[in-house]
């Protein structure tokens, strides 16, 4: 029994180490840089030169809808009150920036996300073993 559980948690161990370290995606994210300046670009640098930038009002009236210029930045009339502004490149991008300011809800670090899991996956493991010695 006591070798079942040491290959069943080696198991467990070697495809937790076996998950890649990276991931290779990006988000689109988009800004108000100035007054009467909109930037919209990815979370990597790179300038989306395709987006097709939409504000809208408090009462989510269309205020315009523009492209971008090739540098990702949409020109505006700095008077209009923009509420909310939705930019959308095409291929499966889609980003929101609102006018009301929120506090950023802090992420868990990855270490212990992953401290997490393996402590819950070894809790869930010692609780069959001692379910299974009680019989």
């Amino acid at each position: 029994m006591k070798i079942r559980l040491k290959q069943n948690l080696l198991l467990i161990i070697v495809i937790f180490l076996m998950q890649p370290e990276e991931v290779f995606a990006h988000r689109m994210l988009v800004e108000v840089v100035d007054d009467g300046v909109i930037q919209v670009r990815y979370d990597d640098g790179t300038r989306s030169g395709i987006a097709k930038v939409t504000a809208y009002d408090d009462l989510g009236d269309l205020l315009f809808e523009e492209n971008v210029n090739e540098n990702g930045i949409v020109y505006f009339d700095s008077s209009i009150n923009i509420a909310q502004i939705v930019a959308d490149d095409g291929m499966g991008h889609r980003a929101t920036w609102t006018n009301d300011r929120e506090e950023p809800i802090p992420l868990i670090p990855v270490w212990m996300r992953t401290l997490l899991g393996v402590s819950l996956l070894l809790f869930i493991a010692s609780f069959f073993h001692y379910r299974n010695q009680k019989k």
